[in-house]
């Protein structure tokens, strides 16, 4: 699904991300771990198609409409959490049905027809996954989706990409992931001086 070979990003001659070698089959679940500005972000922008100004190669087995990203920030439309989550469904029947299927697998279902201002942080990201899962990506690329979760809903949102038998995973995280949620690859990013 994802092949990357002397991969280098670099911005005003610093070198912000380095991958020698890296392959991904499809099902994989990779964790990207590292600190702050060790490249975590850019590695998932390059896998995104959203980040070009790079050297080596990396070729993504995917269409870019099969892939999703999930930014760190995830941003909201205005209008109802549930008209958020169907977004992308906009000429499915089912996207209503699938839309609320995920709002209450990740614990959000309850928002669905609250309007998204005044949304906590962690509802904000479990909104926003939930809009990514309806897509129904085989490529998901997320960007610290535990960030701001408490215990239970960390563990939900587990649950729920545990779930995800035909989807590759991407997650970037600063810490190691919990063990409730299943990985298979382990990238270690260092920071470049």
């Amino acid at each position: 699904m994802i092949e990357v070979s002397q991969l280098q990003v670099g911005r005003e001659g610093k070198t912000i991300c380095t991958v020698e070698r890296l392959a991904v089959s499809p099902g994989d679940r990779v964790a990207v771990v590292g600190a702050n500005g060790s490249g975590k972000t850019t590695l998932l922008r390059v896998f995104a198609g959203l980040e070009r100004d790079y050297s080596g190669t990396c070729r993504v087995a995917t269409s870019d409409r099969a892939r999703t990203y999930l930014d760190q920030r995830p941003y909201l439309f205005r209008g109802t959490v549930l008209a958020n989550v169907c977004y992308g469904q906009r000429h499915r029947r089912e996207g209503s049905q699938l839309a609320s299927t995920w709002l209450d697998r990740l614990g959000v279902g309850h928002l669905a027809t609250r309007t998204t201002e005044n949304l906590s942080g962690g509802e904000i990201r479990r909104v926003a996954l939930a809009r990514a899962l309806v897509c129904q990506p085989r490529l998901l690329l997320l960007d610290e989706p535990l960030a701001e979760l408490d215990p239970t809903a960390s563990e939900t949102v587990c649950d729920a990409l545990n779930s995800l038998q035909d989807t590759t995973l991407v997650i970037a995280t600063p810490t190691e992931l919990p063990t409730t949620l299943a990985t298979t690859v382990l990238v270690q990013l260092g920071i470049e001086h």
